[in-house]
């Protein structure tokens, strides 16, 4: 002791073998040395040893209060030879230490300190050392002054509380309540647990359809492209018969045009013939005519070079209309099949088969009708010339007012285009105004958006960079966290696995068990029974040398269960019963009560040859300690039978070669092996690692999720950051750069605007006044236009219509029959690629029309060049016929030759 209440100075106190008797007057401090060992021993209550506070216990001076110490030590010197204190040294010093630390709010302010041979310790190390050896500081093995006058004084009550507390019931209850709670705890954990394994379970339902569903998908998808590669090679053959239809039908219009082109050199030869016959003709015609004739001449020399640039334009130009035509015919007759298809593809399969036989036939009868009008067309060319002869004369009975007409109508057709294309550039100019106008005003918005915006900008991105830097650096440390739990989680599935593996493998712990025990450990293995934790033999860890004594000492009771509760029991007990499996003995830690070694065991375990009690050979968990006290009790274990036999009698004991000597004085011993074998893995090391891999499992996929949810905070700041940086980016002077370019432009293009504007308005009062001049003369030559047309209609016969209708209707039919064919097996899978073909079809359809009409108004302009041109040429024939009589009948033969030529024409044109 040092500086302990009256003890100032250092002290030694040793307690010697037997008994040791302290005496000394009143005062001496007798007492203090009692209050130094329970000040040790740790009592909860500074009142037992007699302070009001832990403070009183540092010495106070004495009479010279200047002399007062700051701190006080106590240390208890153990002998440890006999190890019942469960540290391995031979001498244990246990010290306690009160050291004052005043402070301005709490002057009587303290520490206190605990030491174990010289190292730091606590309160809980040294009861647990104490509790290991049954010493309490609480309990009746001190007995301080005035217990016994106390004891005999009290009441009934007070007495059997002391009786409890000798007794350990006190303790009992107090460990009843720490376990109902911590039994309060663990099944918060299970509920908890539960809903966890409840949720995995759920995902896990939910994996397996998800792996069904992806299994089923690969197996179709396998179908699919087995299907598909059906349907193309069923394609590819479909294709490969058409083509050889289209060859077919390709090799007879190659012939059919072989055939008309030779007919046309032929016609074409002819012309050429007819025309330098013409010119002969019009020479020698020249030569009788003199100077006027001469000059009518040379008109028609000009008119006849310009007739003929115009029918090679003419010619051209229908050439591109048919190929034109062809085209936009082959494009609408796929559109209109596509609608047909989209509208019907679900009844035309049933359709088609049956329409395909009827389609033949009636394209064989179209082609012999066909074949019939065109053989009856061929015999009619007669009517072709007289129709032209008469048509001859009307043109000079109107040419005089047509001529005029002709010429204000080029001067208005000129206008138009110029007044078109005046007011094309107009509604140009006028969008492009509009356009820069709206970009104007779009550039003076931007540049007050980004002047008000742009202070925001730059404390927005400053919150976002900090944001962005904290969630990076969260990031950071959960990845780390995740790295060191998955670290720890592979060592724990390591060791885990291990131990299971070794637990599983080592057979040999169940040899001996009972059918009842074996199938109540299934059962809890198959989770059949919760709260069951094992035999004793596989709770309890013996070293090798005490197997045989410890094996002896228990006996069949080494089989006894150790459940949690008497209910666990109850259902075990139940569940042998209802399968007929035996009987088993069940230890429940709720209800079992640990006993106190006997006075004659206490003094046997002290003695030469003891190893001391069985219990404290054998390591467990403290939660078992009351039920292995009911399988060994306080048995002690001897070196051998002779040290046995000299303590026998009141208490029980066992050799380390399985001697048993019991409490009654019966002995049992001889040869043969104890069939209960020890388990040299803990169990409840197994459940250890489980609950920590489960926890460390549960903690790994929190931190995930955490990882997960911070990545997309991180991924959302950088977006918004992106966001604001491409704000911030906006080129103020750029902006003012631009502004300044469209105002000139907006000018520039108003300039114009107002000049097209009034070039327009003088053009179209030019027009309005050649229209007056036209209608006059249109009055005039209305009568004779109509005569024109009627003469003109038996060049457009019915049988030239109804050929035309029914090449059309042949073409037609024969189109649509080569893709009914093909539709019939294709149709089921060309719906979707249907609908965007429809769009693709129109608009080239719509870009063809364009086309079209462009070239139909070019084509007739050239054809009213064309006519006018042959009005003069005719004219100035006649013209030429009337002033010379010498050449009548080269005039005839002349106009012979013009008709033949105008007749070979038309033959070529078609």
């Amino acid at each position: 002791m040092e500086n302990f209440k009256s003890f100032g100075k250092k002290v030694v106190v040793p307690f010697f073998p037997g008994f040791t008797a302290i005496t000394g007057p009143n005062g001496s401090g007798k007492s203090n040395i009692g209050d130094a060992i329970r000040f040790v021993l740790g009592p909860k209550s500074s009142k037992v040893i007699r302070a009001e506070r832990l403070t009183d216990l540092i010495f106070n001076g004495g009479k010279d209060k200047k002399k007062a110490a700051k701190y006080c030590t106590v240390s208890l010197v153990f002998d440890n030879s006999d190890r019942k204190l469960p540290i391995d040294s031979d001498t244990v010093t246990l010290t306690r230490t009160v050291k004052r630390a005043p402070l301005k709010n709490n002057p009587d302010n303290y520490y206190s300190y605990f030491y174990i041979n010289g190292k730091s310790a606590s309160l809980s190390d040294f009861e647990n050392i104490l509790t290991h050896a049954r010493i309490s500081g609480e309990g009746y093995n001190l007995v301080r002054q005035g217990d016994v006058t106390s004891l005999v004084e009290m009441g009934p009550v007070e007495r059997r509380k002391i009786i409890d507390d000798i007794a350990g019931i006190s303790t009992f209850d107090a460990d009843i309540e720490k376990a109902e709670k911590e039994k309060k705890e663990v099944e918060e954990n299970l509920q908890r647990i539960g809903i966890i394994m409840d949720e995995i379970n759920r995902q896990l339902t939910q994996l397996k359809k998800d792996r069904d569903e992806a299994i089923r998908y690969k197996e179709l998808q396998e179908k699919l492209l087995e299907i598909k590669a059906k349907i193309a090679y069923k394609k590819k053959i479909d294709i490969e018969n058409e083509l050889a239809e289209i060859h077919h039908q390709i090799e007879s219009y190659v012939k059919e045009r072989e055939k008309f082109e030779k007919q046309k050199e032929e016609r074409q030869k002819l012309y050429d013939s007819a025309k330098e016959r013409l010119k002969e003709i019009e020479e020698k015609i020249a030569k009788s005519g003199g100077e006027e004739a001469k000059k009518v001449k040379e008109r028609m020399d000009t008119l006849r070079t310009e007739l003929a640039k115009i029918e090679e334009r003419i010619t051209y130009t229908k050439n591109d209309l048919k190929e034109k035509e062809k085209e936009r015919t082959k494009l609408q007759a796929s559109l209109d099949e596509i609608l047909k298809e989209i509208e019907s593809h679900t009844s035309r399969l049933d359709e088609i088969e049956k329409s395909l036989s009827s389609r033949e036939n009636e394209i064989a009868e179209t082609e012999g009708e066909l074949k019939e009008l065109r053989e009856i067309a061929s015999g009619k060319d007669g009517v072709f010339l007289k129709v032209s002869q008469e048509l001859a004369k009307l043109r000079e009975e109107y040419y005089d007012t047509t001529n005029k007409i002709h010429q204000l109508q080029l001067e208005k057709e000129r206008l138009d285009e110029r007044i078109d294309n005046l007011s094309a550039q107009i509604a140009e100019l006028e969008e492009t105004k509009g356009t820069y106008d709206f970009e104007l005003k779009d550039i003076e918005w931007q540049i007050g958006e980004y002047q008000k915006t742009q202070k925001d900008m730059a404390h927005k991105r400053d919150t976002i960079e900090k944001k962005l830097f904290q969630k990076r650096k969260e990031e950071a440390e959960l990845s780390q966290q995740i790295r060191e739990l998955e670290q720890a989680l592979r060592s724990l599935q390591r060791e885990y696995s291990q131990i299971r593996a070794e637990y599983e493998a080592n057979e040999s712990i169940k040899k001996g068990y009972t059918r009842s025990v074996l199938k109540i450990l299934e059962a809890r293995d198959q989770g059949l029974l919760k709260g069951i934790h094992g035999t004793v033999a596989e709770l309890i860890k013996v070293d090798p040398k005490y197997e045989t004594a410890i094996q002896v000492a228990g006996g069949q009771r080494l089989q006894s269960i150790i459940v949690d509760t008497d209910a666990v029991a109850a259902e075990a007990i139940e569940f042998l019963r209802k399968h007929n499996l035996g009987r088993a003995t069940f230890l429940p830690l709720n209800k079992m009560i640990i006993g106190r070694p006997r006075a004659k065991a206490l003094l046997v375990a002290q003695e030469k040859g003891s190893h001391g009690f069985a219990m404290d050979i054998i390591s467990f968990k403290k939660e078992y300690e009351n039920a292995i006290w009911y399988v060994l009790g306080d048995t002690v274990i001897m070196e051998n039978l002779n040290d046995a036999r000299k303590m026998m009698g009141g208490v029980r004991l066992v050799t380390l070669r399985g001697d048993l000597i019991e409490a009654s004085g019966a002995m049992k011993g001889g040869s043969g092996e104890e069939s209960i074998k020890f388990s040299q893995i803990d169990r409840s090391k197994l459940d250890e690692l489980e609950e920590k891999l489960r926890s460390a499992t549960m903690s790994h996929d929190s931190l995930l999720e955490k990882l997960d949810a911070v990545r997309d905070e991180i991924q959302k700041l950088q977006q918004e950051k992106q966001e604001v940086s491409i704000n911030e980016s906006v080129d103020i002077k750029g902006l003012e750069v631009k502004k300044k370019e469209f105002l000139a432009k907006v000018k520039i293009v108003g300039k114009e605007l107002e000049d097209k504007i009034a070039e327009r308005k003088s053009k179209e009062e030019e027009r309005k006044e050649i229209e007056e001049q036209i209608k006059r003369l249109n009055d005039r030559i209305e009568e004779l236009n109509k005569l024109k047309e009627e003469k003109g209609k038996p060049l457009v016969s019915d049988n030239a219509k109804k050929i035309k209708e029914l090449e059309d209707r042949l073409f037609s039919m024969k189109e649509e029959l080569v893709k009914v064919k093909g539709e019939y097996d294709s149709l089921s899978k060309e719906l979707n690629f249907l609908k965007s073909r429809k769009d693709e079809y129109e608009n080239k359809i719509e870009e063809i029309k364009k086309e079209l009409e462009e070239k139909k108004k070019s084509l007739d302009s050239l054809n009213r060049d064309r006519e006018r041109f042959k009005e003069e040429l005719s004219a100035l024939i006649n013209l030429e016929t009337k002033m010379t009589g010498k050449v009548k009948g080269l005039s005839e033969e002349k106009e012979k030759v013009y008709r033949d030529m105008v007749s070979l024409e038309t033959e070529i044109d078609k």
